[in-house]
């Protein structure tokens, strides 16, 4: 059985975003022990450098293309914050965490319309 891979993308993106958010009661942060939290961070960071280095850089004038590129770099942020542990990570990137999610929110949003009406 195949699955195509921006569906996985997709799903990735919808991982990072319910595990990179700081909203109570909808992070998953505060329940999911550390070992699982780096695995998952290493699985999304992986989609997301996939989106950028295979596919983002090799279609740069296409709109998925575009598309992989921002998410992709988006998701690897996002992912990164959730592998570093809380002590380690730089103020800067705490900073931009809401912008980047509302990013990859949008770009999940497109991501699965655009799948859905395939």
């Amino acid at each position: 059985m195949f699955i195509p891979m921006g569906t996985v993308v997709a799903v990735c993106m919808i991982i990072t975003l319910a595990f990179s958010n700081r909203i109570p009661g909808l992070s998953l942060n505060r329940v999911t022990p550390p070992t699982v939290l780096r695995i998952i961070g290493v699985v999304t960071g992986a989609a997301g450098l996939w989106n950028v280095l295979w596919y983002g850089l090799r279609h740069p004038t296409e709109f998925w293309g575009l598309m992989a590129l921002g998410s992709g770099l988006l998701m690897t942020l996002l992912s990164a914050l959730l592998v570093l542990p809380a002590a380690h990570q730089p103020a800067l990137l705490n900073r931009l965490r809401p912008y980047a999610l509302i990013g990859l929110l949008g770009f999940a949003i497109t991501y699965v319309v655009g799948i859905y009406r395939l």
